[in-house]
């Protein structure tokens, strides 16, 4: 038997298929690691041969790892660790190469130690022959499939999505499809030689599609617009802000990852949904000015993730609104600092186009561009919105003033506190929002508070409520010290609340103007404990006017 008869393949096949095995050898991917080379062309070798079947954990670690042939799996790990190496660099190598044709590519799935052959394109020849005695698993000839390699579940578009309806076969089918490939040809002609048919650019590769298909009408003054990528119900996230369903998109395709935990976030369904490829958004507006948020989460790199690399440069692409591109080469992982983390980018001076609608066109450049929420909220002319968060507080809160406070967001390590009784004095200077001091994120925390391009003026709320005579703490002065940075700049060293404040109640506020967005849009704090725990009440971030 030859080796190509060993699986069934034609020698046009298998020579393919050791062109691509040499293709991956010299790839970057695997040219630094001799330990995954030599395991991924063992297993190849072995497939070809039709020796696939007899790949088995035990006979990897004494064939190719030379372990003894009594060696514990649960202690050596190498084989199954290697072959983890290898399923991150193939996806790895594979979406590189930004969806470049391969005759075949070579996989090798979760749970085997056989390679799979995927073959790209039709062959020519028929599909081998089951070799008697050989159950068909071993004939690894499979269909197309998807570029992106992850474990998601692709659904329908919630406002495109139609139910089939079957249809009787006919035998006017084949002159039907002629008769209409016809019919396009010529107009596509015609068109061609009136001037009409041009280039489609980043801005107009499709139009757009609103719920009901027709074109919806603008948007009512002062309306807040939230839609989740994907949802078909509306959702309420924490700080009582309503998220409608997904409309206005048209290309692309909508899959769920619903089992990561999504950090930096109390609302993790925001992003459990992610429509991914090329395509866009034509969102009518009524005329001013408006504050756009795009919400991202990266969540489909599991595979790319491993002790030499953190998911950076996987996938890349650029946001276009009305045509101005307003993200180059975006890279969530990277501008989240991690995979699994929510990612907000506010945009200033929004408006929509001569037509009345707002263009959003994302276009992929290595990977393919995703997006999981959209929210474009109305503001006065050259003005963005305050942020403010209450610390440590599951919903939203109103202050005194009429001001809204958020849910605490943007939020990374440290716990959330909240006190049955307030710890605020009843006659300081700040009863008016002493509530705000019932509630509390403390430890070695961050927050990364995202907002338009912009100068600030930061103000973050203290007191209080853990050390003193009247709490249920032992101590004081001395008792609790830390440092807080924003963007990597010190703004408070060996700060003590209790000495800074005059004592335990007493809230404080530490404001500090000028503040301006680091390069990823996010205002960065960090709350560093050199002695206790640090801790945080509220925050507020407003535009400096000065």
């Amino acid at each position: 038997m030859t080796e190509s008869e060993g699986i069934g393949l034609s020698e046009s096949r298998e020579q393919a298929v050791r062109a691509e095995l040499d293709r991956l050898l010299e790839s970057s991917a695997f040219r630094t690691s001799k330990r995954c080379k030599e395991f991924l062309e063992y297993i190849v070798e072995h497939t070809l041969t039709g020796q696939g079947g007899a790949l088995k954990e035990r006979s990897l670690g004494v064939e190719l790892f030379h372990l003894p042939t009594d060696f514990d799996p649960g202690q050596h790990t190498i084989v199954r660790v290697t072959a983890n190496e290898v399923r991150k660099k193939l996806a790895q190598h594979y979406l590189s190469e930004n969806g470049a044709s391969h005759p075949v590519r070579i996989e090798v799935p979760p749970g085997s130690y056989r390679a799979e052959f995927r073959w790209e394109t039709l062959a020519a020849e028929p599909a081998p022959e089951l070799t008697a005695g050989r159950p068909a698993a071993d004939h690894l000839v499979a269909e197309p499939h998807a570029a992106e390699l992850t474990t998601e579940v692709p659904v329908a578009d919630p406002t495109v999505a139609e139910p089939r309806i079957p249809r009787r076969p006919s035998g006017f089918t084949p002159i039907v499809i002629a008769c209409a490939m016809t019919v396009v040809l010529t107009a596509g002609a015609f068109l061609w030689w009136q001037g009409r048919a041009k280039p489609v650019s980043a801005d107009a590769r499709s139009v757009s599609v609103s719920v009901s298909g027709a074109v919806p009408s603008a948007l009512i003054n002062g309306e807040d617009l939230r839609m989740i990528v994907g949802s078909a119900t509306p959702y309420v996230d924490r700080s009582g802000q309503t998220w409608g369903p997904d409309r206005f998109f048209s290309g692309g395709s909508v899959v769920v990852r619903s089992s990561q935990r999504i950090f930096r976030t109390l609302d993790p369904d925001i992003y459990r949904r992610v429509r991914q490829g090329d395509f866009r958004y034509d969102i009518p507006l009524k005329p001013g000015s408006y504050e756009l948020h795009l919400h991202f989460a990266e969540t489909g790199l599991a595979d790319f993730i491993s002790a030499e690399s953190s998911g950076e440069g996987q996938r890349l692409f650029r946001v276009f609104a009305n045509g101005k591109q307003i993200l180059d080469l975006f890279d969530v992982v990277a501008d989240a600092d991690g995979i699994n983390t929510s990612d907000e980018r506010v945009f200033r001076n929004i408006s929509p186009a001569e037509d009345g609608f707002l263009h959003l066109s994302f276009v992929s450049f290595r990977g393919t561009a995703i997006l999981n929420g959209i929210e474009v909220l109305p503001v006065s002319p050259g003005k963005v919105r305050p942020v403010r968060i209450r610390s440590g507080w599951t919903s939203s809160w109103q202050d005194p003033a009429g001001q809204r406070w958020r849910a605490d967001s943007y939020f990374l390590g440290g716990n959330a506190l909240v006190r049955t009784t307030n710890p605020a004095e009843q006659n300081n200077a700040m009863t008016p929002d002493m509530a705000l001091y019932a509630s509390e994120r403390w430890g070695h925390f961050s927050y990364a508070v995202p907002v338009a391009e912009g100068r600030y003026r930061l103000t973050m709320k203290f007191c209080e409520g853990h050390y003193g005579r009247h709490n249920t703490g032992i101590g004081g002065l001395g008792s609790r010290v830390f440092d807080v940075y924003c963007n990597g700049v010190t703004l408070l060293r060996g700060f003590d609340i209790f000495k800074e404040a005059g004592g335990e109640g007493r809230p404080l506020d530490r404001t500090f103007s000028d503040i301006r967005p680091n390069a990823q849009g996010k205002i960065v704090l960090t709350f560093v404990p050199t002695t206790g725990m640090a801790f945080l009440n509220g925050i507020e971030v407003v535009e400096d006017s000065k």
